[in-house]
C-alpha cells in the first residue's frame, strides 16, 4: 500500500494536526464534511493508525507544520 499523501491529503493532514475539526476544514477547503471524513481516514490508513492526534504527530515530524510558530500565533491571538 502507498504511505504517500496525495496534494489534498496532506492539506487535510496539515489542518488536522492544526487542531482543526472536520467542519472547519470542509469549510477552508471547500468541500464536504463528509468527504472529509473520507480523507482522514484514508490518511489513518496509509500511515496504519488510528488517531487524529497520531496524524498531528507525523505531520510535525515529516516538517509540514512548525509548531513553535503554531503555538505562538494562537498564543498571541488570545493576547
Amino acid at each position: 500500500m502507498d504511505h504517500l499523501l496525495s496534494c489534498r491529503e496532506v492539506e487535510v493532514a496539515i489542518l488536522v494536526a492544526k487542531g482543526y475539526k472536520d467542519n472547519e476544514i470542509a469549510l477552508s477547503l471547500f468541500i464536504s464534511r463528509r468527504r472529509v471524513g473520507e480523507i482522514v481516514a484514508s490518511i489513518k490508513s496509509k500511515w496504519h493508525i488510528t488517531s487524529r492526534v497520531q496524524i498531528g504527530i507525523i505531520t510535525y515530524y515529516c516538517g509540514l507544520i512548525d509548531i513553535k510558530k503554531e503555538v505562538f500565533t494562537k498564543c498571541k491571538s488570545f493576547n
